[in-house]
């Protein structure tokens, strides 16, 4: 079977260990990963800083995005049970909130 040619960059362990920086700079212009090659596999991608920052905001993105679709699926449906805050957290749910200012949340 051939190997099928991806319309990706592409380099190889040999170039990464001969100049790395170079092949940041390939994954910028390029604006995509760069597969790195071993031996004819793909040993791994290299992404630049802001790429790869950018591929974990899209995928938060997306976990947000699909915990509010699953929600209003179960909000959606006819057999909905709705319980209240004091049935939920007990009788903690009576005292007034305590806020920490130091717990670094603000």
């Amino acid at each position: 079977m051939a190997m099928k040619i991806l319309d990706v960059p592409t380099t190889s362990v040999s170039e990464v260990k001969r100049s790395p920086m170079e092949v940041f700079q390939k994954a910028d212009k390029e604006a995509a990963g760069v597969y790195v090659f071993n031996r004819e596999k793909v040993a791994g991608v290299m992404l630049t800083q802001e790429q790869y920052e950018s591929l974990n905001r899209e995928i938060d993105d997306l976990y947000g995005q699909l915990a509010d679709l699953m929600a209003e699926k179960r909000l959606a449906a006819d057999n909905v049970t709705v319980f209240s805050d004091r049935e939920v957290r007990g009788i903690i749910a009576d005292e007034p909130p305590v806020i920490d200012e130091e717990d670094g949340w603000e």
